[in-house]
């Protein structure tokens, strides 16, 4: 059970079914191919039921078993998902257009993210073109504390919340700058919020530089945030690019319907 899960509602989670979608959040980018005792120790399940439930994964296309071995990695079945994801999501579709505009209009990458929990997740990727360029991949999380993307998609949060969010969470330091309790997250989002966007120079990666701003939907709900991120050798000036960020986000802030 899921703190969020109200007591009447556990009668109706089918626990099989959460240990089997578990298995997919195992993998990740640094982790590509999971084995069945990897699978069994960290899902604390016997590995009888970790191989059945891989199994029946692999049969329906969403693992796909590496020849002669019991380890797995992603079906093409799940990037099927994630396209589905990606081409009918409202936030997606209504800022692809903004976000390769900001690119465009700017000169630096521009993307767009979505929280998932305690991380972000890039669900909008545009490239600038210069060589200096940081790469980031539609898919990638980082830790939500740590981003300007992550903390203007906090700002809707009471302390209340953000407290809730992070109770039993390790808040890893990436910087100086790096907010490792929940207090000290809650205190820099009220201080940027006040500003309307959160900004990193060199506080994830070093010599990284990146502004955000956060997407309504009609409800006034924070729903994604729109950055712009570079080399600090290019984008020697964020408050050049304010504006222009700022504008994208309410751009697509008003195409959800929302009227603030």
């Amino acid at each position: 059970m899921t703190p969020q899960d109200e007591p009447e509602q556990t009668r109706y989670i089918v626990t099989a079914l959460r240990r089997g979608l578990s298995i997919l959040t195992l993998f990740h980018r640094e982790r590509r191919v999971i084995s069945v005792p990897d699978i069994a120790s960290e899902l604390k399940l016997s590995r009888a039921t970790a191989f059945r439930m891989a199994y029946t994964l692999e049969r329906d296309g969403y693992l796909q078993r590496l020849p002669n071995s019991n380890a797995f990695q992603l079906g093409a079945k799940v990037l099927m998902l994630g396209f589905d994801y990606l081409q009918g999501t409202e936030v997606v579709s209504c800022g692809r257009e903004a976000v390769y505009a900001l690119r465009d209009r700017t000169g630096f990458s521009a993307h767009m993210c979505v929280r998932d929990g305690t991380e972000i997740v890039y669900v909008l990727s545009a490239a600038s073109n210069h060589r200096l360029r940081g790469d980031i991949s539609v898919g990638t999380r980082y830790p939500c504390h740590a981003v300007a993307s992550g903390r203007a998609l906090l700002f809707g949060m009471s302390k209340a919340e953000l407290m809730a969010l992070y109770q039993g969470v390790t808040m890893h330091a990436f910087s100086d700058q790096t907010p490792t309790t929940a207090a000290e997250l809650f205190a820099t989002i009220e201080r940027e919020r006040t500003q309307g966007y959160a900004a990193n120079i060199s506080g994830f990666v070093s010599g990284i530089v990146s502004l955000s701003a956060p997407v309504h939907d009609r409800d006034g709900s924070i729903v994604a945030s729109i950055n712009v991120s570079d080399s600090e050798t290019v984008l020697k000036d964020l408050a050049s690019v304010c504006d222009d960020v700022l504008t994208a986000a309410a751009r697509v802030s008003a195409q959800l319907g929302w009227r603030g």
